[in-house]
This record gives C-alpha cells, sequence and structure tokens, in this order.
C-alpha cells in the first residue's frame, strides 16, 4: 500500500481508543495527535496493537494527513510497513484517518467470496471467456483517485480488468464501526473514478443481537439536479437486505443475493456497448449463507483450538537455526 500522495490508483501487493472526532485546534495538538497516530503505527508493527477493534478512527485534517506521511517517510522500516501491511483509509471531505485491522472471520469470509466469484468468471465461454480472462482479483491493493478530495481506500476486495485504471467492483465487509462510513465509502470509490468502479458491495456479517448479516450494493446514476443540470451520484440500488435473519437461517427471498454482470467488472470504456458481456455471476442467499458459516467454523475451530493437529511427534527436543552474526 502505497503511502505517497500520488494522484493515480497504485496496486501494492471489540470497542478501541478513538481520538476524539474533532479537529484539533493548534498546530501543536495536530502535531501531537500525528504522534501518537505513529506511536500507534509502531504498535502495529511490533505486535503490541492495545485495541482489538477491526476499525479506528482518527479526526485529522488534510495538513495533518501530509504531516503523517512525513513522519512515515522518515523512519525506512515504518514506511515499508505502511506500504505493504498496513490498510487504512482517508477521507479528506470528513477529515477522518481509519485504521483497519479485519477479524479473522472478516478475511476468511471475503477469501471465500473472492473464490465463489472466481469459479464463475472462470466458467463463461466464447466472447465472454476471453474477456473474464482479463478480470483479476486485486485484493486490498490501495485505490487513489485524480482527485484527492477522494482520499485513499484498501477496500477488503476488489475485482480490476487487466487493462483498467480502476477495478470495476469493490467489496467491503463491513461491522459495527465500519457500517455509518459504508456509503461514504461507495461515494468515494464511484465519484472518485468517475463511475469507472462500477459496482460497490457491502456485506454486515456482524450483529451483536444475532446472526443477521446483509447486503448493499451501489452503482453509478447520472441524475438531473433542480437547475437541470447533470451530476453524477452513488445510488443505492440494493438497501440492507436480510440474507440471514437473527437466528442464522436464509433469507425466504428467491430474488436476494448478489447480483452482478460480467460487464461490471470493467470500466463502460472496455466492456462496450450495453447489450454485451451480460453474463450474470450471482451469489444467491443461500451460497451467502453458506460462505459466511464456512468462515464462522473455520474462525471457531482454531479459536476453540479443537482443529485437528499431528499427535505422532518422534523428536525429543526442537532446535531453532543458529543466529548468523549480522542478524
Amino acid at each position: 500500500m502505497s503511502i505517497h500522495s500520488h494522484s493515480r490508483q497504485h496496486t501494492t501487493p471489540p470497542e478501541s481508543f478513538t481520538p476524539p472526532l474533532t479537529p484539533p485546534p493548534t498546530d501543536e495538538k495536530g502535531l501531537s495527535l500525528v504522534s501518537r497516530i505513529v506511536e500507534d503505527i509502531k504498535n502495529r508493527q511490533d505486535g503490541r496493537n492495545l485495541t482489538t477493534s477491526p476499525w479506528d478512527v482518527y479526526s485529522l485534517d488534510p495538513r495533518g494527513y501530509q504531516e503523517l506521511q512525513h513522519e512515515l517517510e522518515r523512519d525506512e522500516s515504518l514506511r515499508g510497513f505502511a506500504q505493504h501491511k498496513l490498510r487504512y483509509d482517508y477521507f479528506p471531505s470528513t477529515s477522518r484517518l481509519v485504521i483497519r485491522m479485519p477479524t479473522n472471520l472478516h478475511k476468511i469470509f471475503i477469501i471465500r467470496i473472492v473464490e465463489e466469484i472466481q469459479v464463475q468468471l472462470e466458467s463463461f465461454q466464447d466472447t465472454s471467456a476471453e474477456f473474464a480472462k482479463e478480470i483479476m482479483s486485486g485484493g486490498s491493493a490501495s485505490i487513489k483517485f485524480t482527485d484527492e478530495e477522494y482520499g485513499k481506500h484498501d477496500p477488503d476486495a476488489q475485482f480490476r480488468h487487466s487493462k483498467a485504471q480502476f477495478p470495476g467492483v469493490v467489496i467491503e465487509v463491513s461491522y459495527s464501526q465500519k457500517r455509518k462510513d459504508l456509503e461514504r465509502l461507495a461515494d468515494d470509490y464511484i465519484l472518485g473514478s468517475d463511475s469507472d468502479i462500477r459496482v460497490v458491495v457491502g456485506l454486515d456479517i456482524e450483529c451483536k443481537t444475532g446472526k443477521k448479516a446483509t447486503l448493499s450494493v451501489w452503482r453509478p446514476n447520472i441524475i438531473t439536479n433542480e437547475t437541470q443540470e447533470k451530476e453524477l451520484v452513488a445510488q443505492s440500488v440494493v438497501a440492507n437486505q436480510v440474507f440471514r435473519d437473527t437466528n442464522g437461517n436464509p433469507s425466504p427471498s428467491r430474488a436476494g443475493g448478489l447480483r452482478l454482470r460480467l460487464r461490471d467488472f470493467a470500466t463502460e470504456a472496455l466492456a462496450g456497448a450495453d447489450v454485451q458481456l451480460r453474463d450474470p455471476i450471482i451469489l444467491p442467499v443461500n451460497k451467502l449463507c453458506s460462505l459466511l458459516e464456512q468462515a464462522e467454523d473455520a474462525v471457531s475451530i482454531v479459536g476453540q483450538q479443537t482443529g485437528v493437529i499431528t499427535t505422532y511427534k518422534p523428536w525429543i527436543r526442537k532446535r531453532r537455526r543458529e543466529s548468523s552474526p549480522l542478524e
């Protein structure tokens, strides 16, 4: 993940302490906040993160954000960690810095979602197959935009055509702290890319009162405002659609689930006329529930230490490798 303020996208491989969401009144306080954020990042690098929240928020104006980047640049080790390991979002419009620490459940669930989509992409034939071969999973590679107003974001998953500047489909797994920011993320992705990001998917899988899970989807749309000007907006086309109820049962809706088209995975400049590449990619309600249950089971097995391990150990002791003088 890049920490430089470039204007194009670059691909590079629960409650917490949260500073108050009000801009610091003086440069001194702003610098103090930057110092605290740097210290927090160092703790994460050293495995000493004191929070368990997957979504830590700081109030940081653009000047403070530039200062943070400067501080990270001064430390080569910290710069490498920020570029390749740390995941964060910056919202200039609201002066919010978000450091992400996804839970194992979120990581495994998104992996299973991506795998299922890839299987369907590989099932197409003829012209659709040739187009689908160019679609690749981009993981959490950083997304930046020409207009810096839309910040920098590290999605949970993305799919990008090999010739496209931006991914066509972006997927975010939501939880309590992140839920309120999903609409703002959808705005930044769709508006910042000038609609080249065709679909933003939000999967809300964490409900403290039960097993309820919901799906939300945003797509670009052009509207006419009160002065008859055309405006690009991120339109909600699916809003908090329940695909698993509080008791853990799949929704009975046959029309529910995630429904995409092959052409969604690339900008219209590559997908061509609207009548082309309309092959469906569907994750129905039952499939979404199944993938979520698989992720929950995997996390439970490891967390409760009930997974299968080897019991035959034909050694007396273990020996670590010897350290060289340079180490």
